[in-house]
């Protein structure tokens, strides 16, 4: 079974995460689940990356200017201006999952 192996090992490059809290609305929810391929650690400035910040997870569009980056909260004005190096780039957001609620 060749295929199905390929098929794992493609797999394996993807990781779901589930949002808390509400700073990258509209773009991402409380409750969504963000899908980032972590295979993917260069920055494409502008995109949402999971990110490895001060021993936090978080979520956030990543802007990249020479050496530093700003991370930045849709929800948000405040944005957080570091040294490329004071971060770890988890991976690249590919997709965001909003399950319908059971009623």
């Amino acid at each position: 079974m060749p295929e199905l192996d390929q098929q794992q090992s493609e797999l394996s490059h993807y990781k779901a995460f589930v949002m808390q809290g509400d700073n990258m609305m509209p773009a991402v929810s409380n409750g969504d689940y963000v899908v980032a391929d972590l295979s993917q650690r260069f920055i494409r400035s502008g995109d949402i990356y999971v990110v490895e910040y001060q021993n936090s997870i978080i979520v956030c569009r990543v802007l990249l200017d020479n050496t530093e980056v700003s991370l930045i909260f849709d929800a948000s004005e405040h944005k957080l201006v570091e040294h490329i190096q004071a971060i770890n780039i988890i991976g690249r957001v590919v997709e965001i999952k909003t399950l319908e609620q059971e009623q």
